[in-house]
């Protein structure tokens, strides 16, 4: 692109300069390569910054003193991944005459984690002191979902965890750590629905929308019920759009496309929905097409979902009904014609082929307006956000199990028996530091639903299916029964932050030792799941010779 392209194209959209620059070479974005002074990028955008002008806050100095010893930690010390508590206890080292409590440190965290410096994880209680490694390790996910073999933005969830993963031009972290930081990478794509995480005979498949490289082969040119037109980051709004329609399970999925996604009620008919962006103008239109026996009612509950959607996530939405002559079933063509005349308020237009009028006001529109579509939509959201934390959580908690068995020096792998009720395994080292062969196997569950308070006080879990009983009873190895909740604080355990309350029961042993074999309710006698617990069971598992070692 020519420089005077560029120069157009700043003062058609208000940009104060532009300044080429080269992450290879370092042109104009390298202090090293600028004798160490700023460079020059740096310094137009502080030349660009209305300094002036800007809000101020006042810093006490306590948290001040802190935020400055882990910024040294970041750059001066290379520390990138710890625990809290080893946060804690490295700040107390370097600030020897400041008082300070966990409390202080969680808010100094906080304003770092405010301006991208700092990033809490939601599982075992870490630290990222380098948040910009997760842009790196982002880039070689969506790399390899990039380039499937099949074009159809994907990648297998258990590759990501494999050693030999291609991380090429990463900044990687010890391997440890890293399995941690793909946990948490993994958790955020969900979080923030830029993922389908899906189950199949391959193992779960973490399928990328905006990454299908497919064109859609389409024999028929769909007839287009509504479009819109917006303004925004569209591979995002897109992304999005189609993750969360995915797991609303109002609808089947049919097929996901590079630039189209087609959904189908429980009967077959076709509801779908195909993007259009135009490059360079940071606009793009998303337009939804039917199956013309597809019920009204689907229709209604369709558009009404992608229309809060953009209302949500996009700007500058503009929306285009294509309407149909009701004599003659004859398209209106002029959209612009439409878009002014309902402007000017105006209730109908004029067929160009028979001039009856075509109404504005159908029943589509009555029915979008109505408290029951507007229910039905809010149903659909909250279906899709609780199926997205229910995976996201998953992530928090084998991330926990991770963390804490990894403290211990012990070993936690998560292993694929969901019809055995079983979602991961710990083995046990011996007094040589080598794997022993000892294991416990463990049920995760995370969320406040699985724990319910009978009126006597005690706390109960519902076994949903009954073959659970009978395997947890059968294994060569005790199950142990592990659940996450958040909000609360419960058998004098105190949730200090978003990571929750985690806590675990030996439940074969429970089932054996109790005399109704066949009730589906388990009396929840949880510990706190921290490494000194890990080491218990250690403990109990191998015998005197680990309490010898702990002694």
């Amino acid at each position: 692109m020519s420089n005077a392209k560029i120069k157009r194209f700043c003062a058609e959209y208000g940009f104060q300069g532009w300044i080429a620059t080269s992450a290879k070479t370092g042109e104009n974005c390298s202090d090293k390569g600028n004798g160490g002074q700023p460079s020059d990028l740096k310094q137009l955008i502080a030349r660009s910054i209305p300094w002036d002008r800007l809000p101020w806050t006042a810093t006490p100095k306590l948290l001040a003193e802190l935020k400055n010893a882990m910024m040294a930690m970041r750059e001066e010390a290379d520390i990138r991944l710890l625990r809290f508590a080893e946060l804690e206890r490295r700040l107390q080292q370097a600030l020897p005459r400041e008082a300070f409590n966990e409390d202080d440190v969680r808010t100094a965290v906080g304003l770092l984690a405010n301006h991208g410096l700092a990033r809490p994880l939601k599982f075992g209680d870490l630290v990222l002191l380098q948040p910009e490694l997760l842009n790196g390790y982002a880039g070689a996910i969506i790399r390899a979902a990039r380039a499937h073999t099949d074009e159809i933005g994907c990648v297998a969830e258990a590759e990501l965890y494999n050693p030999r993963f291609d991380f090429t031009g990463v900044d990687r972290l010890r391997r440890p750590d890293e399995e941690l930081l793909l946990r948490a990478m993994v958790q955020t794509f969900l979080d923030h629905s830029l993922c389908i995480a899906e189950d199949t005979s391959d193992g779960r498949q973490l399928v990328f929308p905006s990454q299908y490289r497919r064109e859609r082969d389409i024999p028929w040119e769909p007839d287009v019920f509504v479009s819109y037109t917006f303004r925004g980051e569209w591979q995002t709004v897109w992304s999005t759009l189609v993750v969360r329609l995915w797991y609303s399970y109002e609808f089947d999925h049919k097929e996901l496309w590079r630039n189209a996604a087609e959904f189908q009620s429980s009967r077959g008919q076709l509801l779908g929905l195909k993007i259009d962006n135009r490059q360079g103008e940071g606009e793009a239109t998303i337009s939804l097409f039917f199956d013309p026996k597809t019920p009204d009612e689907l229709k209604v509950n369709f558009i009404g979902y992608v229309h809060r959607h953009l209302a949500k996530y996009a700007s500058g939405v503009t929306r285009d009904r294509r309407y149909v002559c009701p004599a003659c079933e004859t398209p209106v063509t002029n959209l612009g014609a439409v878009r002014r005349r309902m402007e000017k308020g105006k209730e109908f237009i004029t067929c160009q082929e028979c001039d009856e009028r075509v109404p504005f006001l159908d029943f589509i529109e009555e029915w979008l307006k109505s408290d029951s579509v507007a229910q039905k939509i809010l149903e659909m959201e909250e279906a899709a956000t609780k199926e997205l934390d229910t995976q996201s959580l998953e992530q928090i908690l084998i991330g926990h199990m991770m963390t804490v068995c990894g403290e211990a020096n012990q070993i936690f792998r998560p292993v694929t028996m969901f019809d055995y009720g079983i979602d991961g395994e710990v083995e046990f080292k011996d007094h040589h530091g080598k794997a022993s062969g000892k294991k416990i196997y463990v049920q995760l569950k995370s969320g406040n639903s699985y724990l319910r308070t009978r009126k006597d006080g005690r706390e109960v879990f519902d076994v949903k299916k009954d073959r659970h009983l009978d395997y947890w009873v059968s294994q060569p190895v005790d199950v142990y029964l592990v659940i996450r909740q958040t909000d609360e604080e419960m058998a004098g355990i105190k949730d200090r932050d978003d990571r929750g309350t985690i806590r675990w029961m030996n439940v074969t042993r429970y089932l054996k030792a109790r005399e109704d074999k066949e009730s589906r309710q388990i009396i929840f006698h949880g510990e706190e799941l921290n490494t000194a617990a890990v080491l218990k069971v250690r403990e109990s598992i191998l015998g005197l010779r680990a309490k010898a070692e702990r002694g």
